[in-house]
């Protein structure tokens, strides 16, 4: 039989113990600064809304809210958070962005009409970098393979060489998404930036937040055209 949990909000829309992570993610998703976790028994999360189980201390029991991994970057890093989002793909979309510079935190985000979701994934990583006014160690955290392993896998810089040709089945056919790749290669040259992946949706603090951010962006109103993707 599956063991029961306990979800303990601290700090959210209605502090308070659930039983099931559906109501608990609808009382702090989105929430800033929420504070929740999971516990194997109803003892240890009554504990921890009084603030006295600041650790989890039986097994079994974990955090939901993940710390960031940004906590293992070097000091003197800026530290980077991107996440896109599209309804329809293509359709209306958007990215959100955090950027941790120091003691200063900024959110971005935007909407466009129509446009997919690999280029909002890209463009949140754009607008992060374009952000900062001087050259930095930079350490970009995505939850897309396809932005992280093209940097990182150099394809992008391959594409670029090839003056954004992709290789497929021995021919060179245009690359996808040049317009943005060209900006971000730019910026890379510009900063010194590692990509990492994180995994999306597993309850790491800046990612969901860049994912409320991105999904809100979609739905806001007067969305922007994403021109260069509208004239294909």
């Amino acid at each position: 039989m599956k063991q029961r949990k306990y979800y303990a909000v601290r700090q959210g829309r209605r502090p308070g113990i659930y039983h099931d992570w559906d109501a608990c993610k609808a009382e702090v998703d989105g929430f800033a600064g929420a504070q929740y976790k999971s516990f194997s028994t109803r003892e240890d999360a009554e504990l921890y809304l009084k603030g006295q189980n600041q650790q989890p201390s039986l097994p079994g029991t974990k955090p939901l809210a993940k710390p960031s991994t940004h906590e293992l970057v070097p000091e003197g890093h800026v530290v980077i958070y991107a996440d896109g989002a599209c309804s329809g793909n293509p359709g209306p979309g958007g990215y959100g962005t955090v950027v941790l510079n120091g003691e200063q935190r900024r959110e971005l985000s935007a909407g466009f009409r129509r446009t997919t979701n690999n280029r909002m994934e890209i463009l949140g990583c754009i607008a992060g970098l374009e952000a900062l006014s001087e050259p930095a160690d930079v350490t970009v955290y995505s939850d897309s393979k396809y932005v992280v392993d093209a940097i990182t896998k150099s394809w992008a810089e391959t594409w670029r060489s090839r003056g954004w040709k992709r290789k497929v089945e021995n021919e060179l056919v245009p690359a996808l998404n040049a317009d943005l790749w060209a900006r971000l290669l730019d910026l890379c040259d510009r900063h010194r930036v590692r990509f990492k992946w994180v995994r999306g949706h597993d309850g790491n603090i800046e990612n969901e937040r860049c994912d409320v951010l991105a999904r809100a962006a979609t739905t806001s109103e007067n969305l922007a055209t994403d021109a260069f993707y509208e004239k294909l």
